[in-house]
């Protein structure tokens, strides 16, 4: 299981399923500056970086992040997070 998070707010709704599922994260690059993620980091929770500043109320570019995570990924259960 994965998560593609946008948003801070997102990512502290997604934080206790990312944490009880030990799942990878896929972060926008602003957040993952901004973010402690020590929480994360410190269960050996996977974090990645889209290699792009996505906007979560863009659908197009949404799908173009999902798209990119699939080809980079094995694991198919993945969770986006939609505004």
């Amino acid at each position: 299981m994965l998560f593609i998070i946008f948003t801070a707010e997102g990512l502290t709704q997604a934080q206790e399923q990312v944490l009880n599922n030990k799942a990878e994260l896929w972060l926008n690059p602003s957040l993952k500056k901004q973010s402690d993620l020590s929480v994360f980091e410190q269960l050996g929770i996977t974090l990645h970086t889209l290699p792009e500043e996505i906007d979560a109320s863009n659908e197009k570019a949404v799908m173009t992040a999902l798209s990119h995570v699939e080809a980079q990924s094995h694991d198919k259960d993945i969770l986006v997070e939609y505004l």
